[in-house]
This record gives structure tokens, C-alpha cells and sequence, in this order.
């Protein structure tokens, strides 16, 4: 009996998977004759799309930006991919069968920032970051949207300035939610309604440049709303960005004080030759409401190819005006040269006088990038920066070029020289990046007065007209170091896991002061964390 019992078992299994077989068959067989309506859940490679601006990320992609053909313009970031060749990544499709074939793709995949440590000086110091999150992607021909949110708790290692102040903000939201609890977040759509047009927005960061940093727009400040329109053709690509922004210099701690502002961006790029980009820049920068009338977001900013500076006149407004260029030039594919000027003011007579005059107002980038120096995928990058006092201030924080108490640029503001090195090199699953850079700069030594570093306060406040150097004021002298390991864990979602140590000097009047912090931890790669100034 029990022999019988188990023969007829395994019968029953037999027709079951027979069964099985046939129905996989049959579905299988109306899939591929295309018939309509038959839906597929799937796990299946996918390339990226939204390319993100952390700079270990973007060294990693290195082949993308370095490409050197017209329709490249890799200073405009985040740098956004509609194609239809999907072998990166996994995701959790949702495929429907119809004549067309057209394809969404949609993941749903964790955060992580679970990073512990210690930092000594002259005492030691835990310090903690302790968050997960999630993110959501979904892509289609011409559709792309991404969202991501990762709360987490942030202890000891918090660091605003050279000077140590501390400031209890996040580079993510600019301020925590709780004691100690902070988030980071993004929300983006893009549409591309043809070859010519592509339309995004949403809550999140943009850049321009080729470097480390950027003197014209990077992602030093929180996220915040943001609206652009990309137009490419022939070699060529204009952007309008629309930002809205925040300023709360006046009291950073409390959101009811918080006033509206708003920047209009022109970004133009060309690309001259496969090698050869020259990129043109203009912004204006305005209150959201005056003493007079509740601007809210100027109409008269929206038009997408006039110069701010005549719309400005004829608003009789005293808003913000900002010029700048980037040029850069690639060769053999792997190497880029580059370069970045911003205008804040400018008059040429006092400069041909050698007067120092405060309102000449100006910044200055050079750089040079390569992602195989001597061997592959060893990452070399040196770059200088120069700004002088006062660029990026005007009479009031509400028009100053930064956003909730922070640079949208640089994250010393003005009045600095910097030198800094990034070398990288990876292989297979593992990837060392040591980062250096030395920093001088002036700061105020009273409330009263500005020496032009700290761009939220007004350049009305300087001491005189003339006589106005970089450095100027009470001078800091850091110098970073900071060496990085990473083993990918899970690079489809930028999941690794890390040990860093981070080497930091600060010569001030008061002294010279060293700060060695070890961590290890796991984390997402995704956005970039400035406490190197």
C-alpha cells in the first residue's frame, strides 16, 4: 500500500508539472506571436538613467563624460540617459505586450547610511550616521522619474566651517527634522517630447561644469524646487533652470522666518568641435517680496533667450546679476583640460588702475581631468580655484547667490584660493580614492563688518573701496586629506560598503589644530557630503 501510495504521488506530481509545462508553453508561444495585452513581471537588466552627482559616481561613469562627440555637453548636470540599450542594473519590469512594444521599467530598492566611527583632536569623539531609506525609479521611452528619501540620526563629526562652528544643519534638508535627526531627499521627472526638447523637474539639485567644484551652480546647497527646459540641436544645447530658493540668514534655526527668493539660469553650451566646448552662463537672483510688492516669481525672468540684465533695468530692480563661461577641451578621449570665469561686477578702469576696487567682483577655475592616467581606470584630477571678496554678495541676503544659509556654489562663498587632488583607481569590485586639497581664506573678525567671504552678508558692511585683496581678514589655512575605500556591494543601486579616513589641519590665529576621523559603514552613493573647507 505504501508503495502504491507513493507511486500515485509521484504521478500526480508528473501531471502537475506536465501542466505546468504546457501552460508556460502556451503562454510563451502568444508572448512571442505578440499578442496584445499580456502582461509580464520580470527581474531585467537595465542601464542607468539619471546619473548621480556624487563624484566617486561620476568617476565611475568617467567613460560618459570624457565621450567626445557633438552631442556630449557633460557640463550639464545630472546628466539624464533616454536610450533603449537596458544592460545595467536589475530591475522589477512590468512589461505590457502590445503592437508597439513599448516598455515601462519600474524598481523599487533601499537606502542606506550606516556609517560609525571616531574622531580625535584633543579628545576623542564618536561619530554616528544612522539611516535607511528607500528609492523609487520608473522609466518608459520618453518618461524618467526618480524619487528618494533617507531619514537617518547624525552624531558628533558635524562640521559647517573651517572655524568649527557648528551649525547643527545638513547638507541634504539644511536643517534636521529632530534632535539629531536629519534627511536627505529627491524628487525629479523628465520628459523628452522629441529629439530637440527635453522637460524636467521636481525637487532636487543641478550643477554646471567640468570640475570638482563649480563657481557657477553646484550642489553645495540643500534640494529645493526647480523647473528646466534642455534644448539640443547641432552640436549645441541651452538650458533655462528656474530655481526657487530660501534665505534665512537672519535666523537659521526657525522656518516661520524664512523668505522667498528665486534665480533664473541661462545655460548655453557648444560644442565647437568633438574636442572643443565653450559653455556661456547668466543668472539673476530676486527677492520674492520687498517693502513695495509680493514679487513671488517674476514673470519677466521667464522668457528663455533675453539677456537679465536690460529685464532688470526695466523692472527698476536692484536684483542679483551673475556672468560666467566653462571651456573645456578633450582629447584622445580620456584626458579633458578645463576651465570656469564667473562676473559678479566688473570695471574695466579700475582694474587697468590696479585700484583693488571692492566691486570687481570675480572668480576663476582651472583644471585638468584624465580617467587613465599612465594605466586604466586609474582617476587623476588637480583643479585651482580663486574668487575674490564680495562676488556672489549684494546689499541684501535675499538676493545673495546661495540658498538656505548656503553657497549654490563654492562652499567657502568668496574671498579664497584653493588647491585640491583627486587620484582614484579601481578594480573589479573594489575602488581606493584619495582626496586632497588646501584651502586659505579671510573671515570676519566682527558682525559689524564684512571682509566678502560670507556672501549673506552685505557688501555695504566692507571697510572702504579700494584695497580689497583675496585672503583678506582674519586668515584660515585648512588642509584636507581624505582616503576612501570601497567594495561594491550592490552597484546597481550605488550600495557599498566603505572605510574612510579623513586627515584635517586648521591654522588660525588661535594655532594649529588636527582632527583624524576613521569610519566604516555601508552606504548608498548617491549625493555629495561637503566638509572639505
Amino acid at each position: 500500500m505504501s508503495s502504491l501510495s507513493t507511486l500515485k504521488r509521484k504521478r500526480k506530481v508528473r501531471n502537475i508539472l506536465i501542466l505546468i509545462s504546457f501552460i508556460s508553453a502556451t503562454a510563451f508561444g502568444q508572448i512571442k506571436n505578440g499578442v496584445k495585452d499580456q502582461l509580464l513581471l520580470e527581474l531585467t537588466p537595465v542601464s542607468k538613467k539619471f546619473l548621480n552627482l556624487n563624484y566617486r559616481s561620476q568617476i565611475d561613469q568617467a567613460g560618459l563624460y570624457f565621450i567626445d562627440h557633438k552631442q556630449n555637453h557633460s557640463s550639464v548636470k545630472p546628466l539624464m540617459r533616454f536610450t533603449k540599450d537596458h544592460n545595467n542594473g536589475m530591475f522589477l519590469k512590468l512589461r505590457k505586450k502590445t503592437d508597439n512594444l513599448k516598455v515601462n521599467r519600474t524598481r523599487l530598492y533601499p537606502l542606506s547610511d550606516l556609517t560609525g566611527g571616531v574622531q580625535l583632536s584633543n579628545s576623542s569623539n564618536a561619530v554616528l550616521n544612522a539611516g535607511l531609506g528607500v528609492g523609487f525609479d520608473h522609466s518608459s521611452t520618453k518618461f524618467l522619474f526618480t524619487a528618494k528619501f533617507l531619514p537617518y540620526y547624525a552624531q558628533g563629526g558635524a562640521l559647517a566651517d573651517s572655524s568649527r562652528t557648528l551649525h547643527n544643519q545638513d547638507f541634504g534638508s539644511s536643517r534636521s527634522m529632530t534632535n539629531n535627526m536629519f534627511y536627505r531627499a529627491e524628487v525629479v521627472a523628465a520628459y523628452q517630447a522629441n529629439k530637440f526638447f527635453t522637460f524636467s523637474g521636481g525637487y532636487g539639485k543641478n550643477w554646471f561644469g567640468e570640475g570638482y567644484r563649480s563657481l557657477l551652480l553646484s550642489d553645495n546647497a540643500a534640494a529645493h524646487p526647480f523647473a528646466k527646459i534642455e534644448t539640443s540641436f547641432a552640436g549645441i544645447k541651452y538650458v533655462n533652470l528656474y530655481n526657487a530658493w530660501k534665505d534665512n540668514a537672519n535666523n537659521p534655526y526657525d522656518r516661520s522666518q524664512d523668505i522667498n527668493k528665486f534665480s533664473s539660469i541661462h545655460y548655453l553650451s557648444w560644442n565647437i568641435t568633438r574636442e572643443l566646448n565653450l559653455s556661456i552662463f547668466e543668472t539673476v537672483v530676486w527677492q520674492g517680496k520687498d517693502t513695495l510688492t509680493n514679487r513671488g516669481f517674476d514673470v519677466n525672468y521667464l522668457n528663455p533667450i533675453v539677456f537679465y540684465r536690460p529685464v532688470e533695468y526695466g523692472l527698476g530692480s536692484s536684483d542679483n546679476v551673475l556672468l560666467g563661461a566653462n571651456l573645456s577641451y578633450k582629447f584622445d578621449i580620456k584626458h579633458n583640460v578645463y576651465a570656469q570665469f564667473v562676473l559678479d561686477e566688473f570695471l574695466l578702469s579700475e582694474l587697468q588702475a590696479k585700484s583693488k576696487w571692492w566691486a570687481n567682483k570675480y572668480g576663476y577655475q582651472l583644471g585638468y581631468k584624465t580617467a587613465n592616467l599612465l594605466v586604466d581606470n586609474l582617476y587623476f584630477q588637480i583643479e585651482f580655484n580663486g574668487v575674490r571678496p564680495f562676488t556672489y554678495s549684494h546689499k541684501s541676503s535675499q538676493h545673495a547667490y546661495g540658498h538656505l544659509n548656503s553657497s549654490v556654489t563654492h562652499p567657502v562663498g568668496a574671498n579664497f584660493y584653493e588647491l585640491l587632488n583627486v587620484v582614484s583607481y579601481k578594480k573589479d569590485k573594489h575602488r581606493f580614492t584619495n582626496k586632497m586639497n588646501f584651502i586659505s581664506y579671510g573671515v570676519d573678525s566682527s558682525a559689524t563688518t564684512s571682509v566678502g567671504q560670507d556672501i549673506f552678508k552685505s557688501y555695504t558692511l566692507r571697510d572702504g573701496n579700494y584695497d580689497h585683496l583675496i585672503m583678506q581678514g582674519q586668515r584660515l589655512q585648512v588642509f584636507n586629506e581624505s582616503f576612501v575605500y570601497e567594495y561594491a556591494l550592490w552597484p546597481e543601486i550605488e550600495m557599498y560598503l566603505l572605510a574612510k579616513y579623513d586627515w584635517r589641519a586648521v591654522n588660525t590665529s588661535q594655532g594649529l589644530n588636527h582632527f583624524h576621523t576613521f569610519s566604516v559603514g555601508i552606504k548608498s552613493r548617491i549625493w555629495n557630503s561637503y566638509n572639505d573647507f
